[in-house]
């Protein structure tokens, strides 16, 4: 599954319905993870400007994962939060 083509999410959505696709994605989240800093899950996405690390929920996105840690290093979520 390609998680980075909105068709592809289309149909799976469509095949597995709300419920279904919503779990899958959080298994998505889940493995996709590279590692997580100051509550920031980190990880890869494909985008329309190559591959970037993206931080957890905080709509950033950086070009190495050395900068998505930086970022969320010295962006922590409150102790109380967790991010995807």
């Amino acid at each position: 599954m390609n998680w980075d083509d909105p068709s592809a999410r289309a149909a799976l959505a469509m095949r597995l319905g709300p419920d279904g696709y919503n779990k899958a994605f959080e298994a998505h989240l889940k493995e996709s993870t590279v590692a997580t800093v100051g509550g920031h899950a980190i990880r890869p996405i494909g985008t329309r400007f190559g591959r970037l690390f993206s931080v957890g929920s905080t709509g950033k996105a950086f070009s190495t994962q050395a900068q998505a840690e930086e970022y969320a290093r010295t962006n922590p979520l409150p102790a109380a939060s967790a991010d995807h």
